[in-house]
């Protein structure tokens, strides 16, 4: 055959395209439309990460007013809740952030020191270029930290904090209607009573989870604290607060935030103060492992390291340390849900 039929039919099993003009358009569309979102969320991506942290907090907090509407009006209840909350956060935050100053400039000159220290005692240590890579977080721990960083964090930051007060207020006072009024858009009253029956199981174990693993925090740093103080060691307070904030990473974060302290504690030619530290740190992830992990993640939400390192690692690039934080609250919550749906939490309650 010297050429195709075109009235010929095309051979069963093949696919034949004819773009009209409306789906061309339609296409076209599209595309300039999905660019214009991904723009729109790049130039209001604060805004978004503003608004999105402030929805997380509302939710957190909804917990302690619903156990105080049980005793008093709702209005009252979330007064008093958002007054205590407002009082110890802004002395919590005035306390750590004076306290980090007093010891960030300790910091800037101790770690610097012993990362060449243990250069010159360990090959390895060199081949690892640990002064190298030890400057660059000091460098970066002095920009964060800074009396100059803060001054200009606050002025730039103070109308952001107040309009999303005002937000916290909107989101306490009318999301439940919110909530009500999505579900209220299934018509199919047995699958409407599945979802709400999954949102409100993966809402508690996430937020059970969330409050369990922010006094761990806490509990991990006054501790490491303490011992820090108590050995010697320069800057106490900023190694134990790396070292609470890294134990909410489960199974590993412990020892990952222990190594600022280890390589302090290395630098120091006293064989106990190494072995304190390193059992302390040793003996709080094994804790976290075979007691709080082992009696949490069943009556919450299992949680691997991994995929809280990722997530942190990109809510850091995109929002800074506060990013990592809400992006790993929000990661809870989808584990929880996804859990918490009806053919997972059946096939749960089947494998118990």
């Amino acid at each position: 055959m010297s050429g195709g039929d075109p009235a010929q039919p095309a051979p069963a099993g093949t696919w034949r395209v004819k773009p009209t003009l409306g789906s061309t358009l339609l296409v076209i569309a599209a595309i300039g439309t999905a660019i214009i979102i991904g723009d729109v969320f790049v130039a209001a991506r604060r805004t978004i990460g503003w608004a999105f942290a402030t929805l997380i907090v509302a939710w957190l907090l909804s917990a302690i007013i619903d156990g105080l509407d049980r005793g008093m009006r709702r209005g009252i209840a979330l007064l008093i809740t958002v007054l205590a909350v407002v009082l110890i956060s802004v002395g919590t935050w005035l306390g750590v952030m004076a306290s980090l100053r007093a010891e960030v400039s300790h910091v800037r000159t101790s770690l610097p020191s012993a990362a060449v220290h243990l250069e010159h005692r360990y090959e390895v240590a060199a081949q690892f270029r640990l002064a190298e890579r030890v400057n660059s977080f000091v460098a970066e721990i002095d920009k964060r930290f800074s009396a100059s960083a803060a001054v200009s964090k606050v002025a730039g930051t103070a109308p952001v904090y107040f309009v999303n007060g005002v937000l916290l207020l909107f989101f306490l006072g009318y999301g439940p209607r919110f909530l009500t009024g999505a579900l209220d858009q299934i018509t199919d009253p047995d699958r409407k009573a599945q979802v709400a029956r999954a949102f409100s199981r993966a809402s508690t174990r996430a937020r059970n989870y969330v409050l369990v693993t922010l006094a761990q925090v806490i509990a991990v740093t006054a501790v490491g604290t303490l011992v820090f103080y108590l050995l010697d060691l320069p800057a106490p307070f900023v190694l134990g607060l790396v070292l609470g904030s890294f134990s909410a990473v489960p199974l590993l974060g412990v020892i990952l935030g222990g190594i600022p302290a280890l390589l302090l504690a290395a630098a120091n030619p006293d064989a106990m103060v190494i072995a304190s530290v390193a059992g302390l740190i040793i003996g709080l992830q094994l804790i976290e492992i075979l007691v709080i992990r082992h009696r949490v993640d069943p009556r919450t939400v299992r949680v691997g390291p991994a995929l809280v390192l990722i997530v942190a690692l990109i809510g850091f690039q995109l929002y800074g340390a506060g990013g990592a934080v809400y992006a790993t609250i929000a990661l809870i919550f989808l584990l929880a849900l996804v859990e918490s749906w009806p053919p997972a939490a059946r096939r749960a309650r089947s494998e118990s």
